[in-house]
């Protein structure tokens, strides 16, 4: 018998202190209202590679903005699961 699951690997981030997402199968997750939600907007990876809207499209600074950069950081599951603790009311 072939084993069929799979080994996933996840890496959580926090963007500004305040919002939790997660990079999962090569997609992203935002953790709102106790659930995991696409991000359909490609918020993640855009302050991952530092994408700077205010910039014009063509211009040779729209990307690799380290000030937005800074605003994500990634984290442990460990934390992850603190965060949603400490932001579950209850």
């Amino acid at each position: 018998m072939t084993d069929t699951t799979t080994n996933a690997k996840t890496t959580y981030y926090l963007i500004l202190n305040r919002q939790l997402g997660k990079e999962e199968d090569g997609k992203y997750y935002f953790y709102t209202n106790g659930n995991w939600v696409l991000d359909t907007k490609c918020t993640i990876l855009d302050r991952l590679m530092g994408f700077d809207p205010s910039e014009p499209a063509d211009s040779p600074y729209a990307m690799g903005n380290m000030d937005i950069m800074d605003t994500i950081e990634v984290i442990t599951e460990q934390q992850a699961l603190q965060f949603i603790a400490d932001h579950t009311a209850g």
